[in-house]
């Protein structure tokens, strides 16, 4: 049974992959136009920005071996996918797959939605989400060397995009669950020292340095026809957050709040249902209801702040699946509790909590979007036409 399940995974992880690069492969005829590229191409050139050290790479690259821009961007995309999945892989191989860990695979706001919802499809969002998933799954042997990979993947991961900032607490959540049941140092005040210089700098650098970009040099350095400021994601350059603000207010109503919730509510089900955190490891603080709630509560700012609610559901889910997956691999959640939950469930339920979970819902892109239905099965369907039609 067990190399069934994982033969299982093995396959729809192959199947979204392979999907994932003959799309990226299939949108390059949109470049340089294309949201997605707009966001890969801001760069330094203008002085420092928000999200443009990646740009800046990949525009130091191609002039340094002549290669085209946007075979470079797809190199890193691919690169990233792959590397995304190979960890998850890395990490499933350690875990026992059941039905529980099947309805979190097949959860069309993890893996599959990239595919489901091309408009998220080789943002850098899958780079934010690869850093932590890294910097969560590496062994430290000291709280030294712990508190150094965090200044180095964050800081990283915020200077290619900015929205890592709101999940500085994932980050240092990971850092209290290795040092409690791994390192077992005790965390003075130089590492919150630390810590707290590194947010401020990036802070500094994203709320004050960035003010004084001249888009127009960025724009200049690609000599791109009909490149404007308002081109993609450039247009987002230089919006204030109030401004970004209203826009979302003005936009949000009782429907797309109903579908929020009602989406994270299906996605965190079986997380509450199937789970709890050995009894010997509970206190005030530390239990699965609180972890759940800590997440929800965090990324209610970005629900306020980007008018793209679906790639927000995305990455916090990615983020607390880290997060569960890391728990499992400490042994902290109860593994015989887990076991007992599936056995005593009917099959019947089990076909339902799949269905209704994995098979028939999924989010758009954009608050003002309705939800997307049968994520799976248009994903094939979209992939054959595109392949053989």
């Amino acid at each position: 049974m067990k190399t069934l399940n994982n033969k299982i995974y093995i396959t729809y992880f192959f199947y979204i992959f392979v999907t994932i690069v003959i799309y990226l492969n299939f949108h390059l005829n949109e470049f340089p136009n294309k949201y997605v590229y707009t966001d890969w191409l801001i760069n330094y050139e203008g002085g420092f920005v928000r999200r443009g050290l990646l740009g800046q790479i990949i525009f130091e690259i191609s002039n340094l071996f002549n290669i085209e821009i946007s075979l470079i961007i797809l190199y890193f995309q691919i690169i990233s996918y792959f590397l995304y999945f190979l960890l998850f892989f890395f990490i499933f191989f350690k875990i026992k797959i059941n039905f529980f860990w099947f309805v979190i695979i097949f959860s069309p706001v993890l893996f599959l939605y990239p595919i489901a919802e091309l408009e998220a499809l080789g943002r850098k969002d899958i780079l934010v989400i690869s850093l932590f998933l890294i910097f969560s799954l590496v062994n430290y042997n000291s709280l030294n060397s712990l508190i150094l990979a965090f200044i180095c993947f964050f800081s990283l991961s915020t200077l290619i995009h900015e929205i890592t900032v709101f999940y500085i607490f994932h980050y240092l959540f990971i850092i209290y669950i290795k040092n409690r049941f791994i390192i077992k140092q005790k965390f003075n005040y130089f590492y919150f020292l630390y810590i707290l210089i590194c947010i401020l700098s990036l802070l500094y650098l994203a709320l004050y340095k960035h003010n004084f970009v001249v888009i127009e040099e960025i724009l200049k350095s690609y000599n791109y026809e009909d490149f404007t400021d308002q081109s993609g994601s450039f247009s987002h350059i230089k919006p204030s957050l109030e401004s970004v603000f209203l826009k979302t207010i003005n936009n949000i109503s009782l429907v797309p709040i109903i579908r929020i919730i009602f989406l994270i509510f299906l996605s965190l089900f079986p997380i509450l249902f199937f789970n709890k955190i050995k009894e010997e490891y509970v206190d005030k603080y530390f239990n699965l209801k609180n972890i759940i709630l800590g997440s929800i509560l965090l990324a209610i700012p970005l629900y306020l702040l980007i008018f793209d609610w679906g790639r927000v559901i995305y990455i916090n889910y990615n983020f607390l699946i880290i997060i569960l997956t890391q728990l499992f691999l400490l042994k902290v959640f109860d593994q015989e509790f887990l076991d007992t939950k599936i056995k005593d469930l009917k099959k019947i339920y089990k076909v339902l909590i799949f269905i209704l979970i994995c098979l028939l819902f999924s989010p758009k892109i954009l608050v003002t979007d309705d939800l997307s239905s049968f994520p799976l099965y248009r994903s094939v369907i979209k992939i054959i036409k595109i392949t053989f039609i």
